[in-house]
């Protein structure tokens, strides 16, 4: 049989209808879920859809979803489009002048990776694609100091692989129970020296990560890492408040707490989101109306908080000076998916020796 045989035309001119008909299908099923009635036909939902994505670069099942969200209203949901794309480049031009000034201040990160293992073969292959593109920021942006929180086996795996050259790191799993769920400190060999490292616990095995460094063989400081809950909350902070007056204390956090839920008398620290203007494009870390990583339709929620305490004695040579929101980029094989359900923070505080 030769390759002009009309059977085989034939044949892959079937094979092609087959494949428009699959993508179709596909289409018509996320278009006609009943959560949210569209008014459209399938034929003209998957048209609109279909132009929706082109229109505004954004992935087809995404593009879906906020049409559904949005009740097929195309003129709210190209506003809530816009909105978030202006939000995110607001993010990224803020960010660019203290990026031109890297080697200036003190600088410390704070991420919930959401990277705890699993069995699943599909999603430990898209927790590597988040992980590396997690690893790509931390080697962008070299932070003299990295807490992360909530690291699956794999990923901690990863990172520190990757990270060896420039850290030193400690990493301890935030529950006994959980032996996949690991807290992790890093620290940059070439501005830190790390003197002692303990772990903090309580009567229930949970667990926070404290390490106490020098920084430019100047300034003495207490690191802590941790992951709380409203029951943990209070003994976290009582633990902390109870570390050597004469260090400053830099505390990164993650938890699922409301912000109603805080007390300012327990944690006796302050908040460097507070203490750099609160900009409102740095309020929010887990954020569903940004972040399509997350499925529930919750309020923008700040999980993710960095803590801190200077001395008084050293008359601002440790002063907050600004706070920004990092991986806020899509991984490198999606153009809808963020390394991590939540964002990172990343703090700036200038420092005089």
């Amino acid at each position: 049989m030769s390759l002009d045989d009309p059977q085989i035309i034939d044949d892959e001119q079937q094979d092609e209808k087959l494949s428009d008909h699959d993508n179709d299908k596909s289409l018509s099923s996320l278009t006609s879920d009943s959560s949210n009635e569209c008014p459209y036909n399938d034929d003209i939902a998957s048209k609109v859809s279909t132009a929706f994505a082109k229109a505004t670069g954004i992935d087809i099942e995404f593009a879906i979803q906020l049409l559904k969200d949005h009740g097929w209203n195309i003129d709210q949901a190209l506003k809530a489009t816009y909105e978030a794309k202006e939000h995110a480049q607001l993010i990224v031009n803020m960010k660019q002048n203290w990026k031109d000034s890297n080697e200036k201040y003190f600088k410390i990160l704070s991420w919930n990776t959401d990277t705890t293992d699993t069995d699943e073969v599909e999603f430990n292959e898209l927790i590597q694609q988040r992980t590396e593109t997690m690893i790509e920021i931390l080697l962008r942006e070299k932070p003299d100091v990295i807490l992360l929180q909530q690291v699956g086996t794999f990923a901690l795996t990863l990172i520190i692989t990757c990270l060896s050259s420039l850290y030193d790191d400690e990493s301890i799993q935030i529950d006994s129970s959980n032996n996949s769920n690991y807290i992790s400190i890093f620290t940059r060999k070439s501005s830190i020296k790390k003197k002692n490292v303990s772990i903090i616990k309580n009567s229930e095995n949970w667990n926070m990560l404290k390490i106490e460094i020098e920084y430019k063989n100047s300034i003495n400081i207490d690191l802590f890492n941790a992951f709380i809950d409203e029951n943990t909350y209070s003994y976290c902070f009582e633990q902390i408040n109870k570390t050597n007056p004469n260090h400053i204390i830099l505390f990164g956090i993650s938890s699922q707490i409301s912000d109603t839920f805080w007390n300012s008398h327990i944690i006796n620290l302050d908040d460097l989101w507070e203490k750099t203007n609160q900009r409102p494009e740095t309020t929010y870390t887990f954020d569903p109306e940004l972040n399509s990583n997350i499925n529930e339709n919750d309020k923008p929620q700040r999980y993710d908080r960095i803590f801190f305490r200077s001395l008084t004695s050293m008359n601002n040579q440790f002063k907050p000076v600004h706070m920004e929101l990092e991986g806020i980029q899509h991984i490198k094989t999606s153009d809808i998916i963020f390394p991590s359900t939540h964002w990172a923070i990343q703090g700036y505080f200038d420092v005089n020796n």
